[in-house]
């Protein structure tokens, strides 16, 4: 027997004892067998093994902390343990996943250090090893779904993954996107299993999109989008922050009172958001398939919400996208890569086009365009879905219809079944009755015709340079001969137009040019199409051609239109045009002849061809217009050639006229051109006849509409029972129809201007040597305001369809065509605009000019400077605002400086003069301060409006500082200018305060409000006619100023109340990164400082403008604006006190200056006016008027609303006036004006007695002047007992010491026991007040239901509330004895 077995017994009858070096040599190797023999230790030794952990520690051995806090004898020595560990400057990788891991197992004594333990493994984040760092997301994601304060974490990881404030994975690219899958997968699996943890993301997620969306967040939300009960609210915070992020930078670039930086940072959130769910979209391949459902899902909720967020013309994009164009970005860009998604986007859009709305379903139909266009060979696989939603054109709205026809047709140039299948559903549409689906059938097929040719022409282009070969000169042809043929089978639908309503021959005819246009060769098939057609409204050889009558039909006492003649007549002049102008013209046996054989002769022998009959047909009209230029002959003429003589015939044949005398000044001004010396003489002499009748025409017509309007007092104007219309508007349908003319071509309307330029130089050589005729200056003054009205439809038309078009080479040509055009129409803008006889006399009339003529001219200038507005829009619309301006000044007169100096415009500004490129802008503004100057002297309105609308549209594209100095200009116009028009007086005063920067916009409008308050003065006091100050204010302006100014208080308000979320978003987001870094960062705290240094600067010039208003006598719609601005401004004011209320658990800081300033001057110049304001208005009330009732219900809601307003933001600064100790109700006055008063309990019982007198002497409680002044002196006892308001603790809480405010609380409480006693909850003081203060309002708002005698319903009200001011005084006794 050896030594050992005599010395000890068996190992395995008795075990060795745990030692500290044993239990970590274990745990190197396996930790959850060294976990059991831990109890086993000493208290020493445990204290040893816990002091032996930190951050150097192999993670294993820290696996065993949680274990050894838990078994730890000394509780000061395991905090201190802890604490030493977590002190650590900085921790290995290994540490770090560790700690993350043993987290969740800390005793529950240490759970309230898990907070600062995550907020060090999330701030070493940064440090770990790349591969760690999906365990450690995982291990967090454990710890947030035990649940272990999940937002911490959430944030946390959404900081450090999404970059944040320079956090982000150090890592090349592709490793560092493989981590975030990895992670994302975590995520994945987390919320699938949890849907708690689910929701928590969605709220971290939400919040951190208050700040800037990152491109992790929206990877994590497609993630938990995948989880059915979370889908709605995962998508739906994608697309509230694309939405709100879009919205805030358009309304920071509104709001001037806003920071620089604040703007820059919204236009930096804007970008950030749309390149985040772009990102997602990219990165959606290789191991992100799962997100792309959630993808497709949101990019069509942005296009669904883009409807509800238009764009603003008036704010630079700088490039931000809209929700529209991200959403198209996003599906487009999902098509392209994702062929399993492409059944769904079809699908979605062939869903949403059939089922939503027209205005909704617009973008969808701009996504089908872009995928057709940029992945056609793909989208033919989805020709069947194409055909299910084409079966549904004749039920789908007429814009919808004809925009799918749109989208689809670049794919018929690859699919020839598609064609087919369009055609047949045109076919099937075009026998419906409706007349909107027949439109949109012949809007189909002209545009199947037109990209047919399109297509041919692009085809037939590589042929036409090598002709060395015999096809190549036939191939042209063949395919000009497909597109013949195509209209040829069309036609047959084409020719069914002609037989049905007015508008869809309109349409037609608007067609056919396009189809010409496109394809001249189909000129002659086209004429053919229509001399048929034509020769049922022309007689060849009659003394009138054409038949009037034959245009319109008489049904059920209505004129209706049969056939838009002018319409037709300027179809066939383009046509014809169009093919004298065609370069490519040819025969029409060229089509034959490319087979190599002709036509039979026989056929041609005798035959004039279409072209030649129009041309005959239109020479014989211009002769009969010739003939009918006087009044006498046109009378003569209209009785023989009308059947009817009635006179709403010749209604409708002035209707009519210049529509035809249009058609013709057309087709004469394009044979300018080309005509001699002698010939061009003969046509300007008929250009002007025909536009001298055009004027004439249109006298009458005008007449006409005129008569129209006082008919409907006649008994012919009542409403017909079979038509149930009314019968006087039988007319009214043609004028509507007629409005918008045609437009001319180009080319006309050069050859007019030029004709203009050069009559004009002949009158004014003519005015130097002798005196004109009277009958040329009438031909000249006509010719000017008809081309100047051309000039207008033109830029307005072009204007629409540059903002219908994308950003390509059609625009930029559309645009260059436009500057070349201007030039000499902007030359005749001009010479007119600083005619000699403005200078001098202006449009004042004198012997040489009648009054006619005066108001000719003024016509003329304000379409002058219409065209001005348009030409400006269609630059700014191309961003090329600059080329325009310099094409203005450039076409100027020569003597422009010296009536610039003249006026004394010239500013003494070197920074504009120095930077050429502003030179021009600043040339241009003084040219329109001259002509506005000029306007306003002359009392020209529309002229004067139309030179503000100028002013604002230029200097908008100035630098603040500039435009600043155009404000201060048109506020001293404010100043020195007598206005008598009260929309330019509006004008003028938005120009100057839009322009002007903050704070001076807002002084502005005080110091008018100020002067208005002498002329609205109420009726005790003496007011003036005009103010000294500013003299734009007078009794002529007031009202309307008035409404100005509120207008621009609302504004205030809806700018204040965007950035009062701005405000608390950020206070959020200080509270929140506290937990996680301890302190805001210093950028986030500077931008917090400098936002609500500008807001509360901004309520305060507020307050100033709103308190002027309560010392004016307004009227009853204006003070109900009033009123319930006030209201709103109160909320907002609540919401702002409310907010710096710190959340429970965190230190409440002392407000600023500024906002114990605006809380002063609210109190001080606001409040207590305002109650003065609310009595006067009410004493103010005549009961005999009629209209008082309907007045009693409009204050009964607005006042009570205000007055409730009012008190709840007070109760606020009470509450933090005692969190802070400020007093912040010093300049607090007790309120007055009520709509009842509470009065001593003996006294409402005398009261309630006398309610059997007469009503007369049932007087309101405010008509007692006396009483009302023993109020303040009733002692403070008997003021606790009888009042119940809370503009009593107010008063008491500025005046009354700790003694008094216990008191107040006392009663408070006593009440609210009161008010609750049959309710089981025991809410907080302030609810039962509030409730309280609810009830009391709305006992206050009860309308009478009664029919008797105004005053005996006055009466009765006073008894209801003198009952309950019985019932409140006893329980306030009560409460006090208590």
């Amino acid at each position: 027997m050896s030594a050992a077995a005599v010395d000890g017994p068996p190992s395995s009858q008795q075990p060795a004892r745990p030692t500290v070096e044993s239990v970590l040599q274990l745990a190197s190797r396996d930790p959850s067998a060294a976990v059991p023999l831990l109890p086993a230790l000493p208290p020493d030794a445990l204290a040893d093994l816990l002091c032996s952990l930190s951050a150097a520690s192999p993670p294993n051995h820290l696996s065993l902390l949680p274990t050894l806090l838990s078994l730890s004898p000394n509780p000061s020595a395991a905090s201190a343990a802890f604490s030493s560990l977590l002190n650590a400057p900085s921790w290995p990788s290994p540490t770090l996943l560790a700690v993350a891991s043993l987290l969740r197992d800390l005793p529950v004594s240490f759970r309230s250090r898990v907070p600062d333990c995550l907020s060090k493994v999330l701030s070493l984040l940064p440090g770990a090893d790349v591969q760690d760092l999906p365990t450690l997301a995982y291990q967090l994601l454990l710890l947030a779904s035990k649940p272990l304060h999940p937002q911490l974490v959430l944030a946390g990881l959404l900081r450090f993954f999404g970059g944040r404030h320079g956090a982000r994975v150090r890592a090349p690219p592709s490793i560092a996107r493989q981590v975030e899958g990895t992670v994302l997968m975590h995520v994945a699996f987390a919320v699938k299993q949890d849907p708690a943890l689910a929701r928590e993301v969605v709220t971290a997620v939400k919040a951190n999109a208050a700040g800037v969306l990152n491109g992790f967040a929206v990877a994590v939300l497609l993630s938990v989008a995948r989880v059915r009960r979370f889908n709605d609210s995962a998508v739906g915070v994608l697309r509230d922050a694309a939405t709100t992020s879009r919205r805030d930078y358009r309304t920071s670039r509104r709001c001037k009172w806003l920071p620089d930086r604040l703007k820059e940072e919204s236009a930096e959130a804007a970008h950030c958001v749309e390149k985040a769910l772009l990102k997602a979209v990219a990165e959606s391949i290789g191991g992100r398939e799962h997100v792309v459902p959630s993808i497709v899902q949101v990019g069509f909720l942005l296009l669904e919400a883009s409807n509800g967020d238009p764009g603003d013309e008036d704010v630079p994009d700088e490039g931000v996208m809209s929700t529209e164009e991200i959403g198209v970005n996003m599906l487009k860009s999902l098509f392209e890569t994702h062929e399993m998604a492409r059944t769904e986007i079809i699908e979605q859009c062939k869903f949403r086009i059939l089922s939503a709305k027209p205005q909704q379903s617009a973008p969808v139909l701009r996504l089908l365009g872009c995928l057709v266009r940029s992945h056609p060979f793909p989208m033919l696989e989805y020709v069947a879905h194409l055909k299910e939603l084409l079966d549904y054109f004749a039920f789908m709205n007429d814009r919808i219809s004809t925009g799918l026809i749109n989208c689809i047709l670049p794919l018929t140039k690859f699919s020839r079944d598609l064609k087919d299948y369009i055609i047949l559903v045109v076919r099937k549409a075009m026998f419906k009755r409706e007349d909107a689906v027949r439109i949109a059938a012949t809007n189909a097929i002209v545009e199947l015709i037109v990209t047919e040719s399109e297509y041919r022409k692009n085809e037939a282009n590589p042929f036409q340079d090598s002709s060395s070969q015999p096809s190549s000169s036939q191939q042209p042809e063949i395919h000009r001969v497909v597109g013949v043929e195509l209209f040829q089978e069309l036609s047959g639908l084409l020719r069914r137009c002609l037989s049905q309503q007015a508008r869809v021959k309109t349409v037609l005819y608007e067609g056919l040019i396009r189809i010409v246009t496109s394809d001249p060769d189909v000129a002659d098939n086209v004429l053919d199409f229509l001399w048929p057609h034509f020769l049922n409204y022309y007689i060849e050889n009659a003394e009138c051609p054409l038949k009037m009558d034959s245009c319109f039909k008489v049904e059920n006492a209505k004129v209706c239109m049969v056939e838009p003649l002018d319409c037709l007549l300027s179809c066939v002049t383009c046509i014809l045009r169009a093919q004298q102008n065609s370069k490519c013209h040819r025969p029409r046996d060229a089509y034959w002849k490319c087979f190599g054989f002709a036509p039979s002769q026989d056929n041609e022998v005798g035959r004039s061809s279409s072209r030649d009959l129009f041309m005959k047909g239109l020479s014989n009209i211009q002769k009969y217009l010739r003939k009918c230029l006087t009044e006498d002959q046109r009378g003569q003429t209209q009785e023989a050639g009308s059947a009817s003589s009635s006179l709403e015939i010749v209604q409708c044949h002035n209707v009519f006229m210049p529509g035809i005398v249009e058609v013709f000044v057309d087709f004469a001004a394009s044979k300018l051109a080309e005509a001699a010396d002698e010939p061009k003489e003969k046509l300007e002499k008929e250009i002007l006849e025909l536009v001298d009748a055009h004027s004439g025409f249109e006298r009458k017509t005008s007449k006409s509409r005129e008569k129209v309007a006082p008919r409907r007092g006649d008994s012919r104007g009542a409403t017909d029972r079979q038509t149930n219309e009314p019968k006087e508007n039988s007319n009214a349908s043609l004028l509507k129809l007629h409005e918008k003319r045609g437009e001319f071509m180009n080319s006309s309307l050069y050859e007019l201007v030029v004709m203009c330029t050069k009559q004009y130089h002949a009158d004014k050589y003519d005015k130097g040597s002798q005196r004109p005729s009277q009958s040329k200056l009438n031909q000249s003054s006509s010719l000017l305001s008809f081309v100047l009205k051309a000039c207008l439809e033109m830029f307005r038309s072009l204007t629409a369809k540059s903002s219908g078009l994308a950003i390509g080479n059609l625009r930029r040509t559309l645009y260059e065509d436009v500057k070349n055009f201007a030039q000499p129409i902007v030359k005749l803008i001009w010479w007119f605009m600083l005619d000699s006889e403005q200078e001098n006399g202006g449009f004042k009339k004198n012997t040489t000019q009648g009054k006619r003529t005066v108001e000719n001219k003024k016509d003329q200038l304000y379409l002058a400077l219409t065209c001005f507005k348009e030409l400006f829009k269609l630059s700014v619309s191309e961003d090329r605002s600059s080329d325009i301006i310099d094409l203005l000044i450039s076409s100027a007169p020569s003597n422009i400086e010296d009536m610039m100096e003249a006026d004394q415009l010239h500013d003494n500004d070197t920074t504009v003069t120095e930077n050429p490129e502003k030179r021009g802008a600043h040339v241009f503004l003084n040219i329109l301060k001259m002509l506005y100057a000029r306007a306003l002297s002359q009392s020209l309105s529309r002229e004067s409006e139309a030179v503000s609308e100028l002013i604002f549209g230029i200097s908008r594209k100035l630098h603040p500082d500039q435009r600043h100095l155009v404000g201060h200009w048109a506020a001293g116009l404010c100043r020195k200018n007598t206005v008598q028009s009260p929309t330019t007086a509006q004008e003028m005063v938005k120009l100057a305060v839009h322009l002007m920067t903050t704070p001076d916009d807002m002084i502005l409008v005080h110091e008018m409000t100020t002067e208005l308050k002498k002329l609205i003065a109420p009726g005790d006091e003496e007011s003036v006619d005009s103010s000294e100050a500013f003299l734009i204010v007078n009794c002529k302006t007031k009202n309307s100023l008035v409404a100005v100014f509120l207008h621009m208080v609302e504004s205030s308000l809806i700018e204040l109340e965007w950035g009062l979320g701005k405000l608390k978003a950020m206070l959020t987001l200080g509270y929140g990164s506290s937990n996680v870094d301890e302190d805001q960062p210093a950028d986030e705290r500077m931008q917090r400082m400098f936002l609500e240094e500008a807001f509360y600067s901004r309520s305060t010039s507020v307050v100033h403008v709103l308190s002027s208003f309560t010392h004016m006598s307004l009227k009853d719609s204006q003070a109900e604006q009033f009123l319930k601005l006030t209201a709103k401004f109160y909320k907002l004011l609540a919401r702002i006190s409310k907010s710096q209320i710190a959340p429970k658990g965190y230190k409440q800081f002392i407000p600023g200056l500024k906002f114990q300033k605006m809380a002063e001057v609210t109190c001080r110049m606001l409040t207590a006016p305002l109650y003065n304001f609310v009595f006067t208005l009410q004493e103010s009330e005549q009961p005999h008027k009629k209209r008082i009732l309907a007045k009693i219900k409009r204050e009964s809601k607005c006042i009570p609303d205000l007055i409730f307003q009012v008190e709840d933001y007070e109760k606020y600064l009470i509450q933090l006036s005692k969190l802070t100790k400020v007093n912040l109700l010093r300049h607090a006055k007790r309120s007055v004006a009520r709509d009842f008063r509470i009065q001593p309990k003996e006294k409402a019982a005398e009261e309630e007695r006398e309610g059997d007198s007469p009503p007369a002497s049932a007087a309101s409680p405010e008509s007692d002047p006396e009483e009302d002044a023993e109020g303040p002196d009733v002692p403070a006892d008997e003021n606790l007992q009888a009042s119940a308001q809370h503009d009593d603790a107010v008063q008491d809480y500025s005046e009354s010491d700790g003694e008094e405010e216990e008191v107040l609380v006392h009663r408070k409480r006593a009440n609210a026991n009161q008010i609750v006693q049959d309710s089981e909850s025991d809410g907080e003081e302030e609810e039962v007040l509030a409730r309280r203060k609810r009830g009391k309002t709305s006992q206050m708002v009860q309308d009478s239901e009664s029919d008797g005698e105004e005053e005996e319903m006055l009466a009765r009200r006073k008894r209801a509330k003198t009952n309950q001011i019985i019932q409140d005084s006893e329980s306030d006794e009560d409460a006090e004895g208590e």
